[in-house]
């Protein structure tokens, strides 16, 4: 294959599972120079989602600090990266992200816990910064 997209997707897959990944794609799936475009958080204490997963004690596996150490160690080299920052603001949150939440943490936390845990870190009116970093790596 000529490239993998992996949006939002490696920050919930534990480092053993993610290093097997980059050695399957390095040397079983993707042609000479194929690309992998990876987007995912970086380690950044004051983001809201990933404080919420490690407060229902389900935090995340990894940040962009791992996985590019990880891919470059296999073999892959970096061809672009760009840092993105935004604002998340769960001070008005709906059911339907108190259910997303749940599946994050593999449904073990319950709906109150949830809610409390939002309300907790995201003060009324006050937004949480986060930071993901977009990248491209090269076969």
């Amino acid at each position: 294959m000529d490239a993998v997209l992996l949006f939002d997707v490696l920050m919930y897959v534990e480092r053993a599972d993610r290093l097997a990944l980059y050695q399957k794609l390095i040397t079983q799936c993707l042609v000479p120079n194929g690309i992998i475009a990876v987007v995912i958080e970086c380690n950044n204490p004051n983001s809201g989602w990933p404080s919420i997963l490690k407060r229902l004690g389900k935090p995340l596996a990894g940040y962009y600090e791992d996985v590019e150490k990880e891919m470059l160690a296999v073999g892959f080299s970096i061809v672009y990266s760009q840092d993105i920052w935004g604002t998340d603001d769960l001070s008005n949150y709906s059911e339907n992200e108190v259910k997303f939440l749940q599946i994050l943490a593999d449904n073990e936390a319950s709906k109150q816990e949830i809610r409390t845990a939002i309300a907790d870190i995201y003060k009324r009116n006050q937004l949480s910064t986060y930071h993901k970093k977009f990248a491209i790596f090269k076969k």
